[in-house]
């Protein structure tokens, strides 16, 4: 019990090393691309949007990397040790549109191929336990807003304080922390039999090489953001064809409920870019809390998205928990309608602070009621995209929707960046403030677009339950459909 609990800590502590980094670069990427790479806000914002699309399409090559070449224990100590070679190159002061967006590409395979193999890592860790998954999974995705939360108030602070390469040297000292760390985990892990031969090495370069280029040149890069969606789709379509008639009907009900949680990327994506933006032109940055007067930086405000989850998580799970034992459990459905009247009332209110913001600066409570909204809202969505694959999807197509997944939410987190740089175009954007107008306009687009999605919703519900129903029936007339999902094309 002891060992496992020793490498339970030390997993949580490498994604809070991880997490700490990325959160860090987030709090600060905007104002850090326009000052060192000489961008435009609306080019800023993109480059945002190609990085973070980019993070979710490669753990799909990172789980092929952990599984059947290296093993999931040592490709996290390679993907931190890229991790701590891209922020030392931050810290080092690298800067220019070339060095700049080769750290970043440096950066998105270490993070890439983390993600997916420390949960493996994680799992492996409990196999063949007594020990309850669900509440081990539970205490680790709160070490991922741990580090978040303190990332997010620890380096907007020092770049603005001391410099940008105090905040990523912070950050590169974390990692390397991490780093040591990921040295000391016992193996756990299955040792795969590939190998790393010349020719992975050749491709891994080659993948670094690849990210580089679409980081530099953003119009190949939305270029292929968009055939990369389309690819999905035809997978999409290609899993429903050669599936089983009698799980049909659950596929195309995890397809509506996947869409409808990978919209939530596109409004999650306003966290680094016009939320902060308009709290950078448009929010008073003095704070009265606790009796004190506190000086918070823009970036700072993103920690509340983060404050909120850890604070709202323990509640949410009562309700849930209570809902249970009364024998009314709440539908999932009825979480995605919930969790989108939350978003819509959160961009509801910024698009008031915004208005407000035409007569002067607007207190930083604004956004302290705003983010406890959206908060709620992400802790309702968030998870339901993966719980509808898990539950729906045919048994030996997981993995593959898992990581169509993935793709498609690095997509709607590209559209979200797209959709931020409407506000950058305002008709003051030229004198390097935006206007509150432009941000109004914004967020009440985002506002609308919130509230279409919780109608679509609540109106999908009715039709949701007699597919599930239908989903159920087929299963219980077919129970071999279950394991043999995929018919053979002839």
């Amino acid at each position: 019990m002891k060992s496992r609990r020793r490498t339970f800590l030390r997993i949580a502590a490498l994604e809070i090393c991880e997490r700490f980094g990325f959160y860090g670069l987030q709090s600060v990427s905007v104002l850090y691309f326009v000052r060192t790479m000489g961008l435009s806000e609306q080019g800023a914002i993109m480059l945002w949007g190609a990085f973070s699309a980019l993070m979710f399409g490669v753990p799909v090559l990172g789980g092929w990397l952990g599984d059947r070449v290296l093993g999931a224990r040592r490709t996290v100590t390679a993907a931190l040790a890229l991790l701590a070679i891209g922020y030392t190159g931050l810290a080092s002061g690298l800067g220019g549109a070339t060095g700049v967006s080769l750290v970043l590409a440096v950066l998105v395979c270490g993070g890439g191929i983390f993600k997916p193999n420390i949960t493996s890592l994680l799992r492996h860790a409990f196999s063949g336990t007594d020990d309850r998954l669900d509440v081990v999974f539970t205490v680790y995705y709160m070490s991922v807003n741990i580090g978040a939360t303190v990332a997010t108030l620890t380096i907007p602070f020092l770049a603005v304080s001391v410099g940008w390469q105090a905040g990523f040297g912070v950050a590169a000292a974390v990692l390397w922390a991490g780093f040591a760390v990921s040295l000391t985990l016992p193996a756990t892990d299955p040792r795969p039999a590939g190998t790393l031969d010349r020719r992975r090495w050749l491709l891994f370069a080659a993948g670094i090489g690849v990210a580089f280029t679409l980081l530099h040149y953003p119009g190949l890069a939305r270029t292929c953001i968009w055939i990369a969606a389309v690819a999905i789709l035809v997978i999409w379509i290609m899993l429903y064809r050669r599936s089983a008639p009698a799980l049909r009907a659950g596929l195309k009900l995890s397809f509506a409920l996947q869409s409808e949680a990978i919209l939530f990327f596109l409004f999650n994506q306003q966290i680094a870019t016009s939320l902060t933006s308009f709290a950078r032109d448009h929010v008073s940055g003095a704070m009265h809390l606790a009796g004190m007067d506190w000086a918070v930086q823009p970036g700072q405000f993103q920690s509340l998205n983060n404050i909120w989850i850890l604070a709202l998580a323990p509640c949410l799970a009562a309700i849930y928990h209570r809902a249970e034992c009364r024998g009314r459990p709440i539908s999932v459905h009825a979480r995605f309608l919930l969790g989108f009247v939350l978003l819509t009332a959160s961009f509801v209110l910024w698009r008031a602070g915004a208005l407000a913001g035409a007569q002067g600066l607007i207190s930083p409570w604004w956004m302290v009621a705003g983010y406890a909204l959206f908060s709620a809202g992400e802790l309702l969505i968030a998870a339901l995209g993966l719980a509808a694959i898990a539950r729906y999807a045919p048994p030996d197509a997981v993995g593959r929707m898992m990581g169509c997944f993935s793709v498609l939410g690095g997509f709607a987190s590209y559209l979200g960046s797209l959709v931020a740089t409407d506000a950058a175009r305002g008709p003051e954007a030229g004198s390097g403030i935006v206007s509150a107008a432009a941000y109004a306009h914004l967020f009440g687009n985002l506002a609308g677009l919130a509230g279409l999605v919780a109608l679509a919703s609540a109106i999908f519900i009715p039709l949701a339950r007699r597919m599930d129903t239908r989903w159920r029936r087929s299963r219980a007339e077919c129970p071999s459909a279950g394991d043999t999902t995929l018919e053979t094309l002839s």
